[in-house]
């Protein structure tokens, strides 16, 4: 599959689950990846992206608020949250601090490049080509 020009921050402190999506994600998509929040808000202060993939259980600032600040700072990127987490009240505060979607840990591969594709299609329908 081509590279669509799409670009996708993966936010994820566990280096297996981080390597995973971006093994999974980078041939259709640019990833960059990083383990904490904060770095998070330093790459994302000097590049746009389209979809940001935040675990929840992040050190330091939780994935929840930075989803907040993603929302608040870059209205047009996409927010899907990653957590093992699969109560519905987790999915619940998820979706009211912005979250376009959820992917439960462990997820199928399939269902999560189904997952960021169908949050892509949403707000940039050019990227479902």
């Amino acid at each position: 599959m081509p590279d669509t020009g799409i670009a996708i921050l993966i936010v994820e402190d566990e280096l297996p689950v981080r390597s995973l999506l971006t093994e999974i994600l980078s041939p259709r998509f640019q990833c960059s990846s990083v383990e904490s929040a904060g770095e998070a808000l330093r790459v994302m202060g000097s590049r746009f992206f389209h979809l940001a993939l935040v675990d929840i259980g992040l050190p330091g600032m939780s994935g929840l608020g930075l989803c907040r600040l993603i929302v608040n700072r870059s209205p047009s990127t996409v927010v899907v949250m990653v957590s093992g987490k699969t109560d519905d009240q987790t999915v619940v505060e998820a979706m009211k601090a912005g979250a376009a979607d959820y992917i439960t840990k462990p997820f199928d591969v399939a269902q999560a490049m189904a997952t960021v594709e169908q949050a892509l299609a949403r707000r940039f329908p050019w990227a479902a080509a």
